[in-house]
């Protein structure tokens, strides 16, 4: 379909505000919710497709299977399928789109076509102003772990990260309408299941193309694992690649080679030493990660990469950083030749560094997420849910929150259990099915509290019109 013009969102720096104060509200009169038996097993139905991000050794095909067992589910439940849609190709020809994403689409539009975003509804059409988006993604991180049930304990791969505050939220929302029917002419609450978030991708052709596309509201959360904690910054990441472009040798011949290992090692400590200080200095994280050169004890490789990822919450910290890179890659091989002066290991590598060491950006110039709304951050708080300060503290993660800021809405992520905690991103991920009821008591209560807010500021608006 026809890409829609893209919104033109303003820097998403926080004004300068007073801490926000729940409101002093009575505690819900209402049960708590619970997942029903029918929703725990939707919800390990949909743990089993092993949607696994394709940057990530997936199956294109288990996305656009986890979208339909998704959709199916929520319309089971009383929701309506507003869309199931994905980007044009040239959607990609984007700034900010990572190159693993415009190396995998390779100009074909299967890719995309097997990576749909679905966006489902409660409540009658209304206008951003009085609507909530929940946000939640299906791919998962590789390997795929099947679910298994222990007690109260759910295990697999997209437990916590991110199916289980999925099928959640879509139990908050119902639990919510069911309980004031009146809410489906007042507010409209959507819920978005999107590809594309694990893997390095960043939500490019998930949540940046549903948002420029109109799948915004009022408020929008993103159910990620936060310990029901509203996290309103969110940091974006840049990725360069190290990488040695020179001749291989034999042990025969060693110093004959461009010695790959050498220079990738060299850089890494570099980096580590340089880049990591500064880093912390303006509130960044720097990940010194993936190194390859080869496996055999008896060649020098001549060609190798040495990715990184630097993490960073303000336009600042990332152009810093961005600026030193370069520089520390440079001033390394001038450093390599005056460590190792006289030593024919480094010699052939630190003659010709500037010529076979190349500096290459697989990410860079995404939009980190920084907003508040003292308003609907009360809101919030009085569903359950408080705002906390994950950059003072470090509980800041990146996602793809970070498409969602513009004006006149609040983004916050928030969802149930931890990443650490509950073992995200490892093969002991897992999530207790009482936090997953939690949430979806948080998030009934939310919409309720929305639908109060929303019908107030009506109320409001009227008074001051006439």
């Amino acid at each position: 379909m026809t890409v829609a013009a893209p919104l033109s969102l303003p820097p998403s720096q926080p004004p300068s505000l007073p801490p926000s104060q729940p409101p002093s509200l009575p505690p819900s009169p209402l049960a708590p919710v619970r997942l029903a038996d029918a929703d725990v097993a939707w919800l390990c139905e949909l743990m089993a497709l092993p949607s696994v991000s394709p940057f990530e050794g997936g199956d294109l095909d288990a996305t656009v299977l986890a979208q339909r067992c998704f959709r199916d589910g929520a319309v089971r439940r009383g929701f309506t399928p507003l869309r199931w849609d994905r980007p044009d190709l040239d959607f990609l020809d984007r700034p900010g789109v990572p190159e693993q994403v415009r190396r995998a689409a390779a100009g074909s539009a299967r890719f995309l076509t097997r990576q749909p975003s679905v966006v489902v509804s409660l409540g009658s059409a209304q206008p951003p102003a009085r609507r909530l988006v929940i946000n939640f993604h299906t791919d998962t991180v590789g390997p795929h772990v099947p679910p298994t049930l222990s007690g109260r304990v759910l295990h697999g791969r997209g437990a916590v990260d991110d199916k289980g505050p999925g099928v959640a939220a879509v139990a908050g929302v119902a639990a919510a309408f069911a309980a004031r029917p009146s809410l489906s002419s007042q507010v409209e609450v959507q819920i978005a299941s999107v590809p594309g978030e694990e893997g390095g991708a960043m939500g490019v052709y998930g949540t940046r193309w549903l948002v420029e596309t109109g799948c915004v509201g009022r408020l929008m959360v993103f159910a990620e694992p936060t310990g029901c904690r509203v996290l309103d910054a969110c940091s974006a990441a840049m990725t360069p690649l190290l990488s040695v472009h020179g001749d291989d040798s034999t042990d025969d011949h060693p110093y004959d080679g461009h010695n790959a290992t050498l220079a990738l090692g060299w850089l890494a400590v570099r980096l580590a030493e340089r880049l990591g200080p500064l880093a912390e200095s303006v509130g960044a994280k720097l990940c010194v990660a993936g190194l390859h050169t080869g496996e055999a004890h008896n060649r020098v490789y001549g060609t190798g990469e040495l990715r990184c990822n630097i993490a960073y919450f303000d336009t600042h910290a990332a152009s810093v950083l961005a600026e030193a890179v370069p520089v520390v890659v440079a001033d390394a091989g001038a450093e390599l030749a005056s460590r190792f002066a006289g030593s024919p290991v480094a010699a052939r590598l630190a003659a010709d560094w500037s010529r076979v060491v190349r500096l290459r950006w697989l990410k860079r110039g995404l939009p980190p997420l920084a907003n508040r709304d003292p308003a609907l951050e009360a809101v919030l708080a009085a569903a359950g849910l408080p705002r906390h300060d994950g950059i003072a503290d470090g509980s800041g993660f990146t996602c793809d929150a970070i498409w969602a800021a513009g004006p006149d809405r609040y983004v916050a992520v928030c969802g149930p259990g931890q990443l650490d905690r509950n073992g995200a991103h490892t093969p002991d991920e897992h999530v207790d099915l009482d936090d997953l009821d939690r949430y979806a008591t948080h998030v009934r209560d939310l919409v309720l509290g929305f639908g109060a807010h929303t019908a107030a500021h009506t109320a409001a608006h009227i008074e001051e019109s006439s």
